[in-house]
């Protein structure tokens, strides 16, 4: 939608090449705030929930050498509490929060890698855990990565883990947070990453994994019952690493987005809603792609990719922007600490922007970078600033103007940034010229 009046006299004033705002992909996270995990604990994932119910995002870090998890409060002002630690099984590196017991506190999940074990920590909902148990795997199972999900249909979570031992294991809730034994479900290749989903609208979760060793992506659809359909793969390019599921092009129909470590492509497969997939599109992105997650992180409505890049050098997490139909723009980097291996997204200063936290094996550390959008951006273009969000008309003109006048940050459109002159007005009026989608 293109706002009622033309204002093209004042754009042709200034080219949009100049434009720079916050949404800038260069500018678009601010500098990182850190923080020391400690000496050899050698982190390997992280996640983000709410787990003391206080609106605020709080990180949960698998500290795969101290074989212990970290639990960072969040404070809602992009800070944390000082961490946490509660004891895991040996070498976590698996991580999943969901309420495991049926008691409205979250839990947490790890997949130990040395030991073939899930630990489960039960949560007091305040941000403490006490053990519930450690679970054996299965025989060569190294559980690298968790997903959740009701697999069975009894309205409790279950556990999917991945394998080497060719396969993934089902670990069925007893209704308490206590765990069956582990369902052997055949895969032909060694399983490093699981993702659960809804993947052909029945609304039962069906499981992706993917194939290390055959470079396979393999779908297993839900019946229901705890079982699975016969896997169907998929070819990806070299080294799947990681996957997920997101819909990238905006059709209403879950898609797979895959990291591949050997040849540092992500990998695009839509889905059409029955479980089948289209080859891949491929996008260059880092070097070393471990993992990545998607999100809207610059507002305008398509899904971008942020990723953990363990080869790129200097060391930095990568992101692309989304194009709204699988494909992605050029690559940005910002600076991280060593060793880049796990990114999580989520609003953790509540000004409605997605920030990214990252941790790093090699300098054992947590960076938080807080996303420098405007915080009042609608979503259909930088100009969009004010209710009703997707329509560009007098309202977004008005809060361009108060925030101007305001010297606020809202309305820092263009460089140099911390000024406020014509660059900045010529640039918004080119964003609100362009219109919405």
């Amino acid at each position: 939608m293109r706002p009622s009046r033309s204002i093209y006299f004042v754009s042709l004033l200034c080219s949009s090449p100049l434009i720079a705002g916050p949404c800038d992909p260069e500018v678009l996270l601010g500098p990182a705030s850190t923080r020391f995990l400690g000496s050899s604990s050698e982190p390997a994932r992280i996640v983000t929930a709410d787990l003391d119910a206080d609106g605020n995002a709080d990180l949960i870090v698998a500290e795969k050498f101290a074989d212990r998890v970290s639990v960072h409060l969040g404070l809602g002002d992009g800070t944390f509490a000082p961490a946490s630690h509660f004891s895991t099984g040996d070498q976590p590196v698996g991580l999943a929060i969901v309420d495991f017991d049926g008691d409205s506190h979250l839990d947490i999940a790890t997949g130990n890698q040395n030991d073939s074990s899930v630990t489960i920590l039960l949560g007091d909902g305040m941000g403490g855990f006490v053990s519930g148990g450690n679970y054996d795997a299965g025989f060569f199972v190294t559980p690298d990565d968790l997903a959740c999900a009701d697999f069975d249909g009894d309205n409790d979570i279950d556990i999917v883990t991945s394998s080497q031992g060719n396969s993934v294991r089902v670990m069925l809730n007893n209704g308490d947070g206590s765990f069956a034994l582990p369902v052997f479900v055949n895969i032909l290749s060694s399983v490093n990453s699981v993702a659960v989903g809804s993947l052909n609208n029945d609304t039962i979760p069906d499981i992706v994994a993917t194939g290390l060793t055959t470079n396979e992506v393999f779908v297993l659809l839900g019946l229901g019952n705890g079982a699975f359909s016969a896997p169907v793969a998929f070819d990806t390019s070299n080294g799947p690493r990681d996957v997920q599921i997101a819909d990238i092009n905006d059709d209403g129909h879950m898609d797979l987005v895959v990291a591949h470590t050997f040849d540092d492509l992500v990998g695009v497969h839509l889905g059409n809603s029955t479980g089948v997939f289209a080859p891949a599109i491929n996008s260059t992105l880092g070097t070393g792609l471990l993992e990545v997650q998607p999100a809207d992180m610059d507002g305008d409505g398509n899904p971008d990719l942020m990723a953990a890049t363990f080869g790129t050098f200097p060391q930095a997490i990568a992101m692309v922007r989304g194009n709204g139909d699988g494909t992605f723009s050029s690559q940005s980097d910002f600076p991280s600490g060593n060793g880049p291996v796990s990114i999580v997204i989520a609003d953790f200063d509540n000004d409605s922007g997605p920030d990214v936290a990252a941790v790093h094996s090699a300098s054992n550390d947590l960076y938080i970078y807080l996303n420098q959008c405007p915080p009042n951006f609608c979503g259909c273009n930088p100009a969009d600033l004010a209710a009703p969000c997707g329509s560009l008309d007098f309202f977004d003109v008005s809060a361009f103007l108060s925030a101007f006048i305001a010297m606020d940050p809202v309305a820092d459109f263009a460089a140099p940034f911390g000024t406020f002159n014509f660059f900045d007005v010529s640039a918004f009026l080119i964003a609100f010229n362009n219109g919405c989608p």
